[in-house]
């Protein structure tokens, strides 16, 4: 099990508690109490939840579990004397006997019933199975752009943190994955590789944005063709290889904001295929991200432009899934 904040963090809540009771007379009304660069002590007036306390204070609301965990409940009453954090608890995720880690988890198809035919497909009976582990696992799935702010330090990592992630583009994402992921409130990213959308087996570009505007579904890039971005040293040269790669990317972004109406800045490398000149490129055109399909979770540290993926297949039993799920790492 991880631990709680460290005796440090616990010691500077009660001194500011203790500061403020020797400086002050309680108020009955609502209010900051006491306050220094890592914590903020408040009185509340009404009823909240962390989660409710997370959106206001910390302008995240997956950031609810540092409150819940600061002050050892989820759920507070008008009166109560809520910590809230400052600064993030532990940054490193890393605790006195485990490290945290983030699975990243990569799903292509869909299909209706039980049945799937292709490997990279997954039928919805099985994925509403996934979900629903999920939910009832206590597991927290965050959006892929949560971990910029935890790989930069801004934020920390979850207690059992999963993220969704959705490539190509095909529709039976609309289909079949959309409402499954409404129905349990988790959110995906889906990365698209452009030429495909609007084809005979893929998704609208008005499928795209309603399932954007939901809140669901953060659309981002999967390049143009899907083309392998690693140099194909049979078939072009140095400088047409970084002419592809720019297309690649540049053309993909373009699409996007012309039907979207934002830039992309996260990345699915193509077979998970990348290079430095990729990762460098990518960096100049303001990308924050990028994913690979190599299986495994994610440290705090982890390089943000090579993310770690595990591909989720049709022949993957609820046992396989559970295995995949690696939110720690004993020390």
């Amino acid at each position: 099990m991880l631990a709680t904040p460290g005796h440090s963090a616990w010691c500077k809540v009660f001194i500011l508690l203790c500061t403020y009771l020797l400086c002050a007379n309680l108020a009955l009304g609502a209010g900051v109490l006491a306050e220094d660069s890592r914590f903020k002590l408040l009185r509340l007036d009404t009823d909240n939840s962390a989660e409710q306390l997370a959106v206001e204070y910390l302008s995240d609301r997956y950031d609810a579990w540092q409150i819940s965990e600061l002050n050892g409940r989820s759920s507070f009453r008008a009166g109560d004397i809520v910590s809230i954090p400052r600064s993030p608890l532990n940054p490193a995720a890393i605790y006195s006997n485990s490290a945290r880690l983030i699975p990243i988890l990569c799903y292509h198809q869909f299909t209706q019933g039980s049945e799937a035919k292709r490997r990279l497909e997954v039928s919805a009976d099985n994925f509403e199975r996934q979900m629903r582990f999920l939910s009832e696992g206590g597991y927290q799935v965050i959006p892929l752009k949560k971990m910029q702010a935890i790989l930069q330090g801004d934020s920390a990592i979850p207690p059992k943190a999963v993220v969704l992630t959705i490539d190509d583009g095909y529709r039976s994402v609309y289909t079949y994955a959309y409402p499954i992921l409404k129905k349990y409130g988790f959110t995906a990213t889906l990365f698209v590789y452009t030429d495909f959308i609007g084809g005979s087996a893929a998704l609208s570009w008005q499928q795209i944005k309603t399932m954007r505007d939901s809140g669901v579904i953060d659309v981002e890039s999967h390049t143009k063709t899907h083309s392998s971005l690693s140099f194909d040293i049979q078939g072009e040269s140095l400088v047409e290889h970084r002419q592809r790669v720019a297309v690649e990317i540049d053309a993909s972004a373009r699409t996007i904001k012309k039907h979207l109406g934002q830039v992309p800045t996260l990345l699915a490398y193509p077979y998970g295929d990348s290079s430095r000149h990729v990762v460098d490129y990518m960096a100049k055109a303001n990308y924050q991200l990028g994913v690979t399909v190599k299986r495994g979770a994610n440290t705090a540290y982890a390089d943000p432009m090579l993310l770690q993926r595990t591909m989720i297949y049709n022949n993957h039993t609820l046992s396989n899934f559970k295995k995949f799920l690696s939110t720690s790492r004993a020390l």
